[in-house]
């Protein structure tokens, strides 16, 4: 692998981040909609979970907008672990 300068190294780390954080995000967002399916109405945990998804589809939202970031600039993937890439 060729080394990358900095700039490419922050959008490498940015996308490598917003995917995890994605991932992430798919598993909370899916946990919140069965509960919320499960749960009734009245239940104290209800409102909860409805501020937790709202709060977990911000942040989708970030993520999505840091992914459309680092595709604008034209980063290519890159196949490393995301700690070597947030390394000095």
């Amino acid at each position: 692998m060729e080394p990358l300068n900095k700039a490419d190294r922050a959008c490498a780390v940015a996308s490598a981040a917003a995917h995890d954080f994605n991932n992430d995000l798919t598993v909370i967002l899916s946990s919140i909609s069965s509960s919320l399916e499960i749960l009734e109405p009245g239940h104290p945990a209800h409102a909860f979970l409805l501020d937790l998804r709202c709060a977990a589809q911000r942040c989708a939202w970030k993520a999505s907008g840091l992914l459309n970031f680092s595709a604008r600039q034209g980063t290519p993937p890159v196949r490393a672990p995301f700690d070597s890439l947030a390394r000095d």
